[in-house]
């Protein structure tokens, strides 16, 4: 006996399952941006307006050019992103690229493995699922 697949239930569910990875990549930009807001613990230089980043921090806010590119959008069936992808500064590859004792921040590095954006994620996710399909909650590791 073939199994019928419905292609409309199924274009349902895609659209569904994006609308929740989407909503977990902005749980995990909205962390980001909040961990991209303000001034570091690192040296107060003349004519920037905040204190620098220091070494395994995330980028100190100074033009606020980084943190306006921090965005979430969906990427494909089921997918979603999020980081500097909105209009990206130019100075970004040299940021992400030069070691962190040459005043590079791997901010991408840093927010993949930083439990808060992780938990921003998980939380997005489970209220857009919530809000589509009823309680869930989903198993949290520690």
């Amino acid at each position: 006996m073939a199994t019928r697949v419905n292609r409309a239930g199924l274009t349902e569910l895609c659209r569904r399952l994006t609308g929740v990875a989407l909503a977990g990549a902005e749980g995990g930009a909205e962390v980001l941006r909040d961990k991209l807001s303000g001034e570091g613990s690192g040296r107060k230089y003349p004519g920037l307006p905040n204190r620098s980043s220091s070494q395994g921090e995330y980028p100190a806010e100074q033009t606020g050019d980084l943190l306006g590119s921090i965005d979430a959008r969906a990427a494909g069936p089921g997918q979603a992103l999020f980081g500097p992808i909105s209009d990206p500064p130019e100075y970004l590859p040299a940021l992400l690229g030069k070691p962190p004792d040459m005043g590079g921040r791997p901010l991408l590095d840093d927010a993949r493995h930083d439990r808060d954006v992780h938990k921003g994620i998980v939380e997005g996710v489970e209220a857009e699922a919530q809000r589509m399909f009823g309680r869930v909650t989903l198993r949290r590791r520690t």
